[in-house]
């Protein structure tokens, strides 16, 4: 059996289970909660809200209330520092999952083997066997050998008890390390660097990836990576080739003394391929170059909500109609929904893999109606909003996730969603999830270390470089005049505390998914003019909130008209370039302009 027909094997037997269980949501969700409040009654959470007791969903909404993380982080400190057992779930805790947390914080949740084998299943082969399903139905022909480059890299760290913490969307490969060979155009010592902040990874992706004419597929856990190493291929096309040419590792790439002298082994002059590289290059990139440097290529999956959209477009310039598997919605909380197609962007939930309840989102609001009773999976509506809240085996109960999602339609008897936004972002240019306390943290830094004082600032997700980039503007009190030297060392001051508060922008800075931040500043009374602008248009001032993210075209063309410091991003707005945002939320109206980002 080749290695894909086992992954299709395993997909198969998730996706029977998928379509087995979304048929009666109902009974499986009832089954589920079932499950895991008798697993868990006797760890100490499940003691302190008399889980044995609860008989009913009825009875767990009443006797067990929402949650955050900062409930759970008390038990999580004991789990890590001092080997505690059975606190927030009864049964081993195999390893842990890192996520966007508070700030320069990230969360850690525990993982249990329940869940970790259905992130396993779900995560590594239902892409697989959806795929094969698709190009059979579709196309009429079976999936290839799997190999292509798997454009990420699986960082981890052990913690205080020895165990080890991922990302989520990094665990199914992490397990799989050891047998990448197989479908992977990489090396595992590139996937699992020792040190990632000393290697150029999106050269030595491209360099593997590139001198391998059997690549059937691309992949990545985030679409932005495959955007990143497309946009890095575009510009550095030439040297790429000259370096398979002669079998070289650039002298300006950077990598350790270590993999230099294991991969100048790998690399042998390849002129043959290299020529025929340039032969593509030369033509140009206006339409897609992947199937023309890879004619083996048939699918590609990475997470791709229709919350990044503006990436999807920038693949499809890459890749064109090649067929995509979105993959779906994971997180550190469990992985929540997944499609069962290709070229889909919404996804079914997966009433046996945890408990769901939704909070209503009201048509204009940005955030769930706290007050209303949590409906379950089988009373959700197509087309109404609602935040996700989720209990799952690994000790997390009634847990409020700030997730939107929109219910787009019903597979079986099932809601399938599409993820909108999170409620407590600010920014989420390349998926690092900036928060609006992070943001807010970040300047107040930028004013204590270079001895100012805002008036007031806002962000804005800048998508005219590549890659795109965070601006901040802001009002100094006083009006002082900056210089040109000054304002440079704001923006070191800026990206370095970015980088302090949140450990993804940090990642995508020195893996070249975001770009070095960009600092201007408004003239004197911006933000009073602006408040003004908005009472003369009938305003109540007890309404008007302060501009987190410059989120709306109207709000453009205002701050950007007020900018002291003149700078290329100014003449981009003001000229008319479409600077889009995707900030995780809904689009602002100009219309409404007092709602907090």
């Amino acid at each position: 059996m080749a290695f894909s027909d086992f992954g299709i094997f395993l997909g198969d037997v998730s996706l029977f289970e998928i379509n087995h269980f979304t048929k009666d949501p109902k009974k499986t969700q009832q089954s589920t909660l079932k499950k895991i409040l008798f697993m868990n009654k006797n760890c100490e959470y499940g003691r302190r809200y008399n889980f044995a007791d609860i008989h009913s969903i009825e009875d767990y909404q009443r006797m067990v209330p929402l949650s955050t993380y900062e409930d759970y982080a008390p038990y999580v400190d004991r789990m890590i520092r001092h080997k505690e057992k059975n606190l927030m779930f009864t049964g081993l805790n195999i390893r842990y999952c890192s996520s966007s947390g508070s700030v320069g914080k990230p969360k850690i949740l525990p993982k249990s083997a329940n869940d970790l084998w259905k992130m396993q299943c779900i995560g590594f082969s239902v892409s697989v066997a959806t795929a094969a399903h698709w190009l059979k139905k579709h196309k009429n022909i079976k999936l290839p050998p799997q190999m292509g480059p798997l454009v990420l890299i699986l960082t981890g760290h052990r913690l205080e008890d020895g165990k080890k913490c991922n990302g989520a969307g990094q665990i199914p490969l992490d397990y799989l390390k050891h047998i990448t060979r197989f479908f992977c155009t990489s090396p595992v010592s590139l996937l699992l660097p020792e040190h990632e902040e000393l290697i150029d990874t999106s050269y030595l992706q491209l360099r593997f990836a590139l001198e391998n004419e059997d690549v059937s597929y691309i992949g990545s856990m985030v679409v932005t990576l495959l955007t990143t190493m497309f946009d890095y291929l575009e510009e550095h096309w030439q040297m790429l080739c000259d370096d398979i040419e002669k079998g070289i590792i650039n002298p300006s790439v950077k990598i350790t003394p270590e993999l230099y002298k294991k991969y100048s082994k790998k690399f042998k002059p390849n002129p043959a391929r290299a020529t025929a590289l340039r032969r593509e290059f030369e033509k140009g990139f206006d339409t897609p170059i992947a199937p023309r440097i890879w004619p083996k290529l048939t699918w590609g999956y990475s997470m791709m909500g229709s919350n990044l959209s503006v990436y999807i477009d920038k693949l499809r310039k890459a890749v064109g109609d090649l067929p995509l598997h979105n993959m779906g919605y994971a997180a550190a909380e469990g992985y929540f929904a997944t499609p069962t197609e290709l070229n889909v962007s919404d996804a079914v939930l997966l009433p046996h893999c945890l408990f769901f309840e939704f909070l209503p989102v009201n048509a204009g609001d940005e955030c769930a109606d706290e007050n209303a009773t949590p409906l379950l999976l089988h009373q959700l509506e197509v087309g109404k909003d609602y935040e996700l809240i989720v209990s799952n085996y690994s000790g997390l109960y009634r847990y409020r996730t700030f997730d939107v999602f929109r219910v787009t339609r019903m597979y079986n008897n099932t809601p399938c969603v599409e993820l909108l936004y999170r409620q407590n972002l600010s920014m989420n240019v390349a998926n690092e999830k900036t928060t609006t306390q992070m943001v807010d943290h970040v300047a107040k830094q930028v004013e204590k270390r270079m001895g100012v004082e805002f008036v007031g600032h806002s962000y804005f997700p800048d998508f005219s470089t590549k890659p795109p980039h965070y601006t901040l503007l802001a009002e100094l009190k006083g009006a002082p005049e900056i210089d040109e030297a000054t304002r440079q060392q704001f923006i070191e001051v800026l990206d370095d505390e970015l980088c302090k508060v949140n450990e993804k922008y940090d990642k995508y800075r020195r893996w070249g998914m975001l770009s070095r931040p960009e600092m201007l500043f408004l003239n004197e009374k911006t933000y009073w003019d602006y408040r003004e602008s908005l009472r003369t248009r009938g305003v109540v001032l007890n309404q008007i909130k302060p501009v987190t993210v410059i989120n709306t075209k109207e709000r453009e063309r205002f701050f950007f008209e007020h900018v002291a410091t003149k700078a290329d991003v100014v003449d981009f707005v003001l000229n008319g370039g479409e600077a889009k945002t995707v900030e995780e939320s809904k689009p602002a109206e100009d219309a409404a302009p007092t709602e907090e980002e």
